[in-house]
């Protein structure tokens, strides 16, 4: 269910992440150029309706059908949204988001209904003539249906939140939004609900308390400032650099380490945040558009004139409160003291991540940070690691950010928050998960490993021969044996399915019973689907305690096993004696990295086949 939830949030978020620069191009407009802005102009004031109505809008459904159903998805979205705006006076972002991911999943699903039926030559008419009768069948539908359904529902989201304005009971949205931004989901519940919603009511009173819920960044500033002040060790040497880029840089997935680290400052995040909107409410103060970045400085630039001081209030007692309630909870931990529950805390360069990195440090040339939208923490990643790169010499290894959807080909190594490994896995490159983007023990080890791999390789270090090792193409026979590889099963639910394999891996004398239950737990954790109908399951870290030697076993399911939603039809388990583990998994997905291989395999009957293919 969390899983789901997050994918939706993502999916809201990736409709409107890509056009903040047009939000924030309005939000100008209005906040200038209104009566009643800085700089009034009855001209150029203008464009602020057009803007609202049919750009924003239409950005939004682009997008959407883009990512859907790629280019053409997004034309079939832009002209579909078009119904549901002139079918109604509501402007219709919500309207947008649902006739986008519609239109682009119309478009997707007959490219692939004709993909290989059209014959040479008529590929151009079909594709035109397709789209243009979809994406006008669609925008009648929303002109005649869908835009009055959706202006329905949003009259009715708006005339709740009017109610809670009437009622003084704006600032519980706290209570629900700070939950959710923790788990990475702030730009969904920022971008996907409140600035919707917020456009609409800033589009009738001028201004909207919505577009404070989540982007002030007094609350997480509290907990940086008594990091600082009351935190030791690492807590204490990164929390500097996270308080200006929290106040400043707007990125506040930089302070959500620090509160998965100790969950009870949860509560010191609400309050802050709390406290804020109850202000707010009070002196009746909101922004007149979206404030993206959440810092110090998009909330004075989209408040209202002559309201500058309100809004940095605002922040400033969201951040004493955080503060205040955040200072004993910071003392009494003794994680944030230096030390853990049994003795002092391990040096970041722990040998273990070092010595699996510097194996592979020699291929590393280009460095991927990735993100959920590729703007905020990623970004921040990535200039803070290219800094350390070129301080030690080492400019020719590139380091870049992007969204984890769109991590390049050209990537040597993915680095990204652990809640994002499975997706980024997706893409078939090494994966680094970390937690804390300033002072990760796994970013010290891939430093090191970085420098270690651009060590002269004309002299070994070690006089001694290196010792054999198998080809990078193909397990070891005794890893992989014909009688572990089943075909033709029937459908079963997923942990049925994961159950069989860790079973075989017992028969085979590869792990002992205790390490089924840890590949289950793993899937828990994170989907261990990696596309294209691929699924790898293998246990927890802690269930290494439990294989007794490396071993894959291989079960094929022609109509498939669900996988959250996914359909995998070959499910690769393994277990490894070490770190063999992460070897096998880039063996094994270097050897089906080719769809059409992993398709034949998907469907063959014969065993032999599939073991000829892997061995």
């Amino acid at each position: 269910m969390k899983e789901k939830i997050q994918k939706f949030g993502r999916s809201l978020s990736a409709m409107v992440m890509p056009n903040i620069g047009a939000f924030i191009a309005w939000g100008l407009i209005t906040a200038i150029f209104i009566p009643g802005g800085w700089w009034p102009n009855e001209n150029v004031a203008k464009m602020v309706a057009p803007m609202l109505k049919y750009l924003l809008p239409t950005l939004i459904a682009f997008t959407a059908g883009k990512n859907v159903g790629g280019y053409r998805g997004g034309v079939a979205g832009a002209v579909a949204a078009m119904g549901v705006i002139i079918g109604t006076d509501t402007p219709m972002f919500l309207g947008a988001m649902i006739m986008g991911p519609i239109a682009g999943w119309c478009v997707k699903k007959f490219d692939k209904l004709v993909e290989g039926k059209i014959g040479a030559g008529f590929e151009m008419l079909v594709d035109n003539f397709s789209l243009g009768i979809m994406a006008m069948l669609l925008a009648i539908a929303g002109y005649l249906v869908i835009g009055h359904a959706v202006s329905w529902i949003t009259n009715g989201l708006s005339a709740g939140v009017n109610w809670m304005l009437a009622h003084k009971m704006n600032p519980l949205l706290a209570l629900l939004v700070d939950p959710a931004k923790v788990l990475f989901l702030n730009n969904a519940v920022n971008h996907g609900i409140m600035t919707p919603l917020g456009i609409q009511q800033a589009a009738e009173m001028g201004q909207s308390m919505l577009f404070l819920v989540d982007p002030n960044p007094g609350p997480g500033l509290g907990i940086l400032l008594a990091c600082w002040a009351f935190g030791k060790g690492n807590t204490k040497q990164s929390a500097p650099g996270a308080v200006v880029i929290q106040l400043f840089g707007g990125i506040h997935e930089i302070y959500f380490p620090y509160v998965l680290a100790r969950p009870v400052l949860l509560l010191a995040v609400m309050a802050g945040n709390v406290c804020a909107l109850s202000f707010f409410t009070l002196v009746d103060f909101g922004l007149v558009a979206p404030a993206s970045p959440g810092s110090l400085i998009s909330i004075i630039l989209m408040s209202p004139k002559g309201k500058t001081l309100v809004g940095i209030l605002g922040v400033l007692i969201a951040t004493v409160v955080s503060f205040l309630l955040a200072w004993p909870m910071v003392k009494s931990r003794p994680d944030f003291q230096g030390e853990s529950e049994n003795g002092p805390v391990p040096s970041p360069a722990a040998p273990g991540i070092a010595g699996g990195l510097a194996a592979a440090a020699g291929a590393i040339s280009k460095i991927v940070f990735a993100c959920d939208a590729g703007m905020g923490s990623s970004a921040l990643g990535a200039t803070r690691f290219k800094a350390r790169l070129m301080k030690a010499g080492l400019p020719e290894i590139k380091c870049t950010n992007c969204a984890v959807g769109e991590i390049p080909s050209d990537a040597s190594l993915v680095v990204c928050q652990k809640e994002l490994e499975s997706r980024a896995r997706l893409s078939g490159k090494e994966v680094l998960g970390i937690t804390n983007f300033l002072s990760d023990p796994a970013l010290d080890a891939l430093l090191e490993a970085c420098k270690a791999g651009t060590m002269p390789s004309a002299a070994p270090a070690d006089p001694q021969p290196a010792a054999p090792q198998a080809p990078a193409e193909s397990p070891e026979p005794s890893v992989l044996r014909p009688e572990n590889i089943l075909t033709g099963l029937a459908p079963e639910s997923k942990e049925a399915a994961i159950r069989r394999a860790g079973v075989l891996l017992q028969v085979s004398g590869c792990v002992d019973a205790g390490y089924i239950d840890a590949m289950l737990e793993r899937e828990k954790v994170a989907s261990t689907y990696m596309g294209e109908g691929l699924a790898i399951p293998h246990g927890t870290a802690e269930g290494k305690a439990c294989v007794l030697r490396s071993g894959i076993v291989v079960l094929q399911y022609p109509e498939g096993v669900d996988f959250d939603g996914e359909k995998a039809r070959l499910l690769v388990a393994i277990a490894g004696v070490g770190d063999e583990h992460l070897s096998l998994l880039a063996r094994v997905a270097g050897a089906l990295e080719d769809p059409s291989v992993l398709e034949r395999l998907s469907t063959c009957a014969d065993p032999k086949e599939i073991y000829e293919t892997l061995k």
